[in-house]
């Protein structure tokens, strides 16, 4: 659940953007490229690297995730929708 500490959470825009960017970084590719509706798994995220953007993704909302939050909830889409449900 997301912690209260944040002043005012992102809302799904905002975590569309953040989450973008970041498996734009990843994947060493220009964020323009990517679809919110295409699963991570399309674009060739592996596991290792999906645990990787969920602890970071944790660590930007200050707030708790399952490690697995990227195969439950396999498109930015679907985990921008997910987060702004559990705020």
């Amino acid at each position: 659940m997301a912690n209260q500490n944040l002043e005012k959470p992102p809302d799904k825009s905002e975590i569309q953007s953040w989450l973008m960017s970041k498996l734009a970084e990843l994947l060493e590719v220009d964020p323009n490229q990517l679809d919110i509706t295409v699963p991570f798994e399309s674009y060739g995220l592996d596991s290792e690297s999906a645990i990787v953007l969920s602890g970071e993704l944790q660590d930007w909302l200050k707030c708790d995730l399952e490690p697995t939050l990227l195969f439950d909830y396999p498109t930015i889409e679907a985990v921008s929708e997910y987060l702004v449900k559990i705020k």
